[in-house]
């Protein structure tokens, strides 16, 4: 059963990825893809709002990492929906280049939470998320004529094609892993951006979340963690006092 959290917004996935429904007219838009192995969660989901895997026109990506780009080829293949990515991105959603980290994992393994994370991932196939060989690139400022009409907010830090996706008439900012509300290595809570062990660049992802501020949104909508229903000033605020990890 799909799970609404904003108007005609309904998450899926599980405690360690989020990915979402977008209902616009009886289209559909799915904003991430979550591990490839929950792809069995997206055609219920539909069902329970009277929709099928017909109705899904786009997939919408964050950005290309494995519990993101997920399911999206299967996706693809079933309801012919168009991908879309960051151009920063296009070459790692097409299996063309290699995810890129500061700090290397292993560092992060003392930790048990760390350990279930990585074995949560690994076991919903995000390490060997199918590429995904067509796609439609946007850039910053774009407004997507897909179900919802988001706009893009180019965000790069966590990879060079992150992006964060507004619906202003609904007062949704989905936020990808440019800020989430859980550190998977640790299981802290509240706004913050991804462990080094994830970014590119931590630098790059704090000094993007500047990119944020002005968006009006009373969502946030993370790639991990709960949804954030307070103003996004406050959650970029606490995401800088908590600062990189």
């Amino acid at each position: 059963m799909a799970v609404e959290v904003a108007d005609r917004v309904y998450r899926l996935g599980a405690p360690l990825v989020n990915w979402f429904i977008v209902e616009d007219g009886g289209r559909v838009t799915v904003v991430d893809a979550g591990n490839p192995n929950q792809l069995g969660q997206l055609a219920p989901a539909l069902a329970s709002l009277g929709r099928s895997m017909a109705d899904v026109d786009a997939v919408l990506l964050t950005h290309a990492h494995g519990d993101h780009l997920g399911s999206s080829a299967h996706i693809k293949d079933e309801s012919d929906a168009s991908v879309h990515v960051h151009e920063g991105d296009a070459a790692l959603a097409r299996g063309e280049a290699h995810r890129e980290y500061e700090r290397h994992y292993i560092r992060d393994l003392t930790r048990l939470f760390a350990w279930k994370a990585l074995l949560f991932f690994a076991r919903g196939g995000a390490l060997k998320a199918p590429p995904v060989a067509e796609l439609s690139t946007f850039g910053d400022g774009e407004q997507l004529d897909v179900p919802g009409r988001p706009t893009v907010i180019h965000t790069p830090g966590h990879t060079d094609g992150s992006a964060c996706i507004t619906l202003d008439d609904r007062g949704v900012l989905f936020t990808g892993d440019a800020l989430v509300t859980l550190n998977i290595l640790t299981g802290a809570t509240g706004p913050r951006v991804m462990p080094a062990s994830f970014n590119k660049s931590s630098a790059g992802a704090l000094e993007s979340l500047t990119r944020l501020e002005g968006a009006s949104a009373s969502t946030i909508l993370p790639g991990h963690g709960e949804p954030w229903a307070r103003s996004v000033s406050e959650a970029v605020a606490e995401a800088r006092r908590v600062g990189p990890s």
